[in-house]
């Protein structure tokens, strides 16, 4: 009895810790001056619609933000399946190398990778452009539909496909009836773990960027020259929902306990 009670103490302690500083900045966020006050001075959503509508920066910088997050979300899970799906089927030496070389740049502390990432640009002519920064991101974040692609593969129950052989189905139409529709959770839920991390990325951004674009991260940093504004508050909301959102549907309609790396139960 005296430990549930600890852990609900320790547990609400956790949340307020948790909740107090996006409390301050929500509150920040509403200030109607150019300067962050918590409480907030004259509360007004201004700041919103400036980040959001009328301010070219802002709104460049988060446009900016979901084409790359997209891109290299959608083209990550493009380099996961086949990579994936051969170490699930093989379990070749050759698979195991490539699922290796596909994990290692998450593995590296980003300021190395992006440092690599800068120079590899600069002498490919790629620097500073949009395309750069996709390939980036999605090589940076390979690795999360890799494992998520990986865990729903090794899911599937063998019996399926010994199911489907015995009816005479090819290895297509197994792979398109059987095996597709049981990863499909598993390839969505890596999909919006690359795309919230790139979204919300900065070091290697800020090395394949060469200051010719910006992203929401990027912008936040530029305008710290002028202190903090309501404006970057707003941007750091937009994060923080974003999060929220993408992780609860993974934890709504994805195998969150697998991917977490628990044991499926024992029936």
């Amino acid at each position: 009895m005296l430990l549930r009670l600890f852990s609900r103490v320790f547990l609400g302690l956790c949340a307020i810790m948790v909740a107090l500083p996006i409390v301050v900045v929500s509150g920040a966020a509403l200030n109607s001056g150019r300067t962050m006050f918590f409480p907030p001075r004259e509360p007004t959503l201004a700041r919103f619609g400036e980040f959001f509508i009328t301010e070219p920066v802002w709104t460049q910088a988060l446009a900016n933000s979901i084409v790359i997050a997209f891109c290299s979300a959608f083209l990550a899970v493009l380099l996961a399946w086949p990579v994936a799906f051969g170490l699930w089927a093989n379990n070749s030496r050759a698979s195991r190398l490539l699922a290796g070389l596909g994990s290692m740049p998450f593995a590296l502390p980003p300021i190395v990778f992006g440092v690599g990432l800068g120079f590899l640009w600069a002498f490919a002519g790629g620097l500073g452009t949009l395309w750069a920064a996709i390939l980036s991101h999605a090589a940076l974040f390979l690795a999360l539909p890799l494992v998520t692609i990986s865990i729903g593969l090794q899911s599937i129950d063998r019996a399926h496909l010994d199911a489907a052989a015995t009816m005479g189905a090819t290895r297509a139409v197994t792979f398109r009836t059987v095996v597709l529709p049981q990863t499909i959770p598993y390839t969505i839920s890596g999909f919006f773990f690359a795309l919230v991390l790139s979204f919300n990325e900065f070091i290697v951004t800020f090395f394949v960027s060469a200051s010719a674009y910006s992203t929401v991260t990027l912008q936040i940093f530029n305008s710290l020259r002028n202190g903090y504004t309501p404006t970057m508050a707003v941007a750091a909301i937009t994060f923080i929902v974003v999060s929220v959102v993408v992780f609860s549907a993974v934890a709504r309609w994805g195998d969150l306990p697998r991917l977490m790396g628990a044991e499926p139960s024992k029936t």
